[in-house]
């Protein structure tokens, strides 16, 4: 693993209404693998810069209890192309929130709302 410069996020938990739903967006979406195991959609490999999990509340099970916040989650995802990652999460059954903009005082941005609703900002990366 690289040296670590400063403190960065690597889980966020989510409410979801439907995981099989939320699975085939996340997948058709970002190419994120759902590991059942640790109730988690997997961004990147471990260990890497690139590692994130995106976790999905849930009841207890084998694994213990896994509380989700109170509503829906926004959370950021750094994208190699804002543009065309909006339109593939659009695709997918995202509900468009804002489109692609640019903005002085960040990168260019966009933002999504899953199928549960919860909002993903996209930033270009």
């Amino acid at each position: 693993m690289p040296d670590l410069k400063s403190p960065r996020i690597v889980q966020v938990t989510i409410n979801v209404a439907d995981l099989a739903e939320s699975i085939t967006f996340y997948r058709a979406a970002f190419d994120a693998v759902f590991n059942e195991e640790i109730s988690s959609f997997q961004f990147g490999v471990w260990p890497s810069e690139d590692f994130f999990l995106l976790t999905v509340a849930h009841e207890l099970n084998e694994h213990g209890k896994h509380d989700g916040p109170a509503g829906v989650s926004r959370f950021g995802l750094l994208v190699d192309d804002v543009d065309a990652a909006h339109r593939r999460a659009v695709d997918a059954g995202a509900i468009e929130v804002s489109p692609p903009a640019d903005k002085l005082w960040k990168p260019r941005s966009s933002c999504v709302a899953d199928p549960s609703g919860n909002r993903i900002d996209l930033y270009q990366g």
